[in-house]
C-alpha cells in the first residue's frame, strides 16, 4: 500500500514467470493432436503385427500337430481296415484315443483353445477323439451338433480330400463355442478316396480373446477374414460390416463407418492360411483423448495463473518477513543475547542445534522405551500372569499380540571351540561376547521377520526368540527348520562360530510362552550331549524318567579288579555294564550321559584307593555319549590299562618311531578293508588297542582313529574327483555304506561328496 512502483515491479515479474507455461500450453494445444496421433498409429502397426506373428505361431504349432498325426503308424494301419475293428484293432484305438487326450492336454498348456482332436476312419464309420472311440453320429449327438444338417455337413466334410485347411462350423458345439476345424487326411485309398481325416477343433474366440488381453488391445477390435470373405473370429459381432478379402491390401490405412461408428483400419495377410488380420480402430479414440488432455492441460494453467496471482498479492501486501520472525524468536530465547553479524548464519546454527537436540532426545526415548520392552519380554517368559500393578499398558500391548494363536519359545546360545584332548567341542559360556550375541541378535532377528512374527530378548548369555503363530499352515516346521539353519550356516561362514537354537513346543496363548520357553531351558541340558546345533523338546520330553542298571556290586568288582591289575576283568565288567544299557535296554541319551558319569566316578574311586593318577593320556572330561559306542568301550579300556599297567609306557620309548611307521605303512596298503580299525591294527602289531594309540598319539601328536579315517577321506577325495561314483568310492575306501560315508566326508571337508563333484564337474 505504501509504495505502488514496488508492488507494480512485483506484479509484472510474476507475470513474466507465469507467461512461460502459458505460452507452453498454447504450443502444446495444437502439437498434441498430431503427437498422439503419431504414436497411436505406430501402436497400433506394432500391434497387428504382434497379434499376427502370435496367432500365426499358434496355427503353425496345430499344422505340425495334424502333420504328427498324419504320419502316424497306427492311423495309417487303422485306415486300411475294411468293417468292423476287431481285438487287437480295438487295443490300437484306445491307444490312439489315449495319445490324442495326451496331445490335446499338452495343447491345453497354453490356453484351453482346443476343443477336441478327432480322427475319422471313413472305412467303418468309426471315429476316435479325446472323448473316446465311438461312430460319427453319436459322436455329434454327444459333443457336436443338434442340427441334422450340420451333422450332415460334417460327414460330407470329413469324406472329402482336405490336404490342410479350415473350416468354420455351422454351428455351435454343445459346449458353447463355435469352433475352426482344421483338417488334414493322412493317406488315400486305392480309388482316390479318404480314408482317414483329421480334424484339430479350435476355438478361434477364446484364441482371439486371449491374444487381446496378452497384447493390450486398448479398446480395438481385430477380425480374420478369409479369400471367400468370410469372418473367421467374432462373426456374429461383425456379420454384416461389408469387408472384403480384395479391399483390404497390406500397410494402407482404410477407413469405415459400422453402426454408427467410425474405424480405422489397418490389415496384414496370415502366413499359414489365405486369410487377413484386420485391426479396427475406433476413431473417436484418438479425439476424445486429445481433447481432454488439452481440456485438462489448458484448466490447470488458467488456475495456476489465478492462484498464483492471488498468492503473490496477499504476500507482497501484507510485507511477511519470515527471516525476521525466526531471528526475533531466536533472540528471545537465546541466553548469550550476543551481537548477530550474519542472520543467516546465526539462524543455521541455532537451527542445528534445535535438530541435534531433537534427534538425541528421540533416541535416548526410543533406548528407554526398548529397556522397558525387553523387560516386559522377559517378565512373560518367567510370568505370564504377574501382578495385576504389572499390567501397564505397554505390558498389555505386548500380551495382546501373543494372547491369539499358538506361542513358539527359541532360545539362541553361541558354541564355541575349546581345546581339549579329544577335540571335541564344549561350552565356553564365559567367553561368550557383545559382540558376538549383537550379531547373533540382528542376523537372527531380521531373517525370521522375514517369514514369522517374531519378539527378541536377551536373557544373559542367550537369547530369546518369542513367536507368534496365528494361523498354523502346513510346512510350518520344515520353513522354520530351513530358515534357522540357513542362518546359522550364515554367522558361522562369516563370522566363525556356531548358534545352538534351543526350540520348546508349540502352546497356545499367553500362557504357552511360559510352557515352551521351560521346555527350551530343558532342551539346554542337551546341548554337552548332543552334537546338533538345533535340539527340539519334543525329541527328548521323556528321556529324564528312564533308569540305567548299574549296582553297587557292579562297581565293588571293578574297583576290585583295578586294584588287583585285573584290567582283563575289570574291562569285562564295564563292557557288559555298557552293552546292558546300550544294546539290552536302548536308553535315552540323559540316562546314558549319567551312566558314563558313574562309570567315570568308579575309576576315580579305584584310583584314590591305589592312591595313583588316571594319568595324562586320559581325561575324564573327553568322555561323551556323541562318541560312538566302540569308541566309549575303547576309552574305558584305555583309561583301565593306564590304571593297571603304568609300566607298559617306558619299554616303548626306543621304538615308537618306527612302529608308527609301520602303522601308517599298514594303514595305507589296507585301508580299503571295511573291517580294519584300532582294534584290528592292534591285534596285528599283537598289542591292546588302547595301549597303541596312546603310544602312537605320544609319538606323533596325531590320533590313530583320525588318522585311519583321513587316509580314507583323501583317497575318496581322488577317485571323486577321478569320475567314481559316492557308492564306489565308499566301498573302495573302507566305509560300510554310503551314509556312514556321506556324514564322515562332510565332517571331515565340510562339503558332502555330490557337492564336490558338481565342483569339479564345473
Amino acid at each position: 500500500m505504501k509504495n505502488w512502483s514496488e508492488y507494480r515491479k512485483l506484479y509484472l515479474s510474476y507475470a513474466c514467470i507465469l507467461l512461460i507455461p502459458l505460452v507452453m500450453a498454447v504450443f502444446f494445444y495444437f502439437y498434441s493432436y498430431q503427437v498422439v496421433q503419431r504414436q497411436a498409429d505406430a501402436s497400433n502397426i506394432n500391434l497387428i503385427h504382434t497379434i499376427k506373428e502370435s496367432c500365426d505361431r499358434e496355427l503353425q504349432y496345430y499344422e505340425n500337430v495334424l502333420v504328427q498325426l498324419a504320419l502316424d503308424k497306427s492311423i495309417q494301419e487303422l485306415s486300411t481296415v475294411r468293417g468292423d475293428f476287431k481285438g487287437e484293432e480295438y487295443y490300437q484305438l484306445y491307444s490312439l484315443h489315449t495319445k490324442i487326450a495326451d496331445l490335446r492336454m499338452a495343447i491345453n498348456q497354453s490356453g484351453d483353445y482346443c476343443d477336441d482332436i478327432t480322427v475319422y476312419f471313413k472305412n467303418n464309420g468309426k471315429l476316435v477323439s479325446s472323448n473316446g472311440c465311438m461312430d460319427l453320429d453319436l459322436y455329434c449327438d454327444l459333443y457336436c451338433f443338434e442340427d441334422k444338417e450340420s451333422i450332415q455337413w460334417l460327414e460330407n466334410y470329413f469324406s472329402e480330400y482336405h490336404v490342410w485347411e479350415v473350416a468354420r462350423a455351422k454351428e455351435r458345439l454343445k459346449n458353447g463355442s463355435l469352433p475352426l476345424l482344421l483338417t488334414m487326411t493322412n493317406v488315400k485309398g486305392d480309388f482316390g478316396e479318404t480314408t482317414a481325416m483329421i480334424g484339430l477343433w479350435i476355438d478361434i474366440d477364446s484364441l482371439t480373446g486371449s491374444m487381446e488381453l496378452e497384447h493390450g488391445g486398448n479398446g480395438m477390435d481385430w477380425l480374420m477374414i478369409s479369400k471367400d470373405d468370410q469372418i473367421m473370429s467374432r462373426s456374429e459381432e461383425f456379420e454384416n460390416i461389408g469387408l472384403t478379402y480384395e479391399q483390404l491390401e497390406e500397410g494402407n490405412d482404410g477407413q469405415l463407418e459400422f453402426e454408427g461408428n467410425k474405424y480405422i483400419l489397418r490389415s496384414l495377410p496370415s502366413e499359414v492360411f489365405d486369410w487377413k488380420y484386420v485391426l479396427l480402430m475406433p476413431e473417436r479414440s484418438i479425439g476424445s483423448s486429445v481433447r481432454r488432455l488439452r481440456n485438462f492441460f489448458a484448466i490447470s494453467i488458467v488456475f495456476s495463473l489465478c492462484i498464483g496471482f492471488i498468492a503473490a498479492s496477499q504476500m507482497t501486501k501484507k510485507s511477511y518477513d519470515p527471516i525476521k520472525a525466526l531471528l526475533d524468536m531466536f533472540r528471545n530465547y537465546d541466553k548469550e543475547n550476543r551481537q548477530v553479524e550474519n542472520e543467516y548464519v546465526y539462524l543455521r546454527e541455532k537451527a542445528m542445534t534445535l535438530f541435534e537436540e531433537h534427534s538425541e532426545f528421540r533416541q535416548r526415548l526410543h533406548q528407554s522405551l526398548e529397556v522397558v520392552r525387553q523387560y516386559y519380554l522377559i517378565d512373560i517368559l518367567i510370568d505370564p500372569f504377574g501382578e495385576q500393578e504389572n499390567n501397564t499398558p505397554e505390558r498389555m500391548e505386548i500380551c495382546r499380540k501373543f494372547e491369539q494363536g499358538h506361542n513358539l519359545v527359541l532360545l539362541l546360545k553361541i558354541r564355541t571351540k575349546t581345546g581339549g584332548s579329544s577335540g571335541e567341542e564344549q561350552e565356553n559360556d564365559t567367553e561368550t561376547n557383545n559382540l558376538q550375541k549383537f550379531i547373533v541378535g540382528n542376523v537372527f532377528g531380521e531373517g525370521l521377520s522375514e517369514v514369522f512374527d517374531v519378539e527378541m530378548a536377551e536373557l544373559g548369555d542367550v537369547m530369546a526368540v518369542l513367536m507368534n503363530i496365528r494361523q498354523m499352515m502346513p510346512g510350518f516346521e520344515e520353513e522354520l527348520l530351513e530358515t534357522l539353519d540357513r542362518l546359522q550356516k550364515f554367522i558361522f561362514d562369516n563370522f566363525g562360530f556356531r548358534v545352538a537354537v534351543l526350540a520348546g513346543e508349540l502352546h497356545e496363548g499367553i500362557g504357552g510362552i511360559h510352557l515352551s520357553y521351560r521346555e527350551a531351558r530343558e532342551a539346554e541340558s542337551f546341548l554337552p550331549l548332543l552334537d546338533p546345533d538345533y535340539i527340539n523338546y519334543h525329541e527328548i520330553q521323556n528321556t529324564s524318567n528312564q533308569n540305567y542298571k548299574y549296582s553297587m556290586s557292579q562297581e565293588e568288582r571293578i574297583i576290585t579288579a583295578i586294584r588287583n591289575n585285573d584290567s582283563q576283568l575289570a574291562v569285562s565288567c564295564i563292557n557288559g555294564v555298557l552293552d546292558m544299557n546300550f544294546k539290552q535296554l536302548k536308553t535315552s541319551p540323559v540316562t546314558r550321559r549319567f551312566l558314563l558319569y558313574d562309570l567315570a566316578g568308579t575309576l576315580i574311586k579305584a584310583a584314590q584307593e591305589m592312591e595313583g593318577a588316571l594319568g595324562e593320556e586320559i581325561d575324564l572330561q573327553t568322555i561323551s555319549v556323541k562318541m560312538s559306542y566302540q569308541e566309549i568301550q575303547d576309552w574305558f579300556k584305555a583309561a583301565v590299562e593306564k590304571m593297571c599297567h603304568p609300566v607298559e609306557e617306558e619299554s616303548t620309548n626306543d621304538s615308537g618311531s618306527q612302529l608308527c611307521e609301520e602303522i601308517n605303512k599298514y594303514i595305507r596298503e589296507n585301508f580299503g578293508n571295511v573291517e580294519l580299525n584300532v582294534s584290528q591294527i592292534g591285534q596285528h602289531f599283537h598289542m591292546t588297542p588302547a595301549y597303541l594309540s596312546s603310544l602312537y598319539k605320544k609319538n606323533t601328536g596325531e590320533s590313530l582313529l583320525r588318522v585311519l579315517n583321513q587316509v580314507r577321506i583323501d583317497a575318496a577325495e581322488k577317485l571323486l574327483a577321478a569320475g567314481a561314483s559316492v557308492l564306489e568310492t565308499a566301498e573302495q575306501t573302507g566305509f560300510r555304506d554310503s551314509s556312514t560315508f556321506i556324514r564322515a566326508f562332510k565332517k571331515a571337508t565340510g562339503t558332502t561328496p555330490g557337492q564336490l563333484k558338481n565342483s569339479k564337474r564345473s
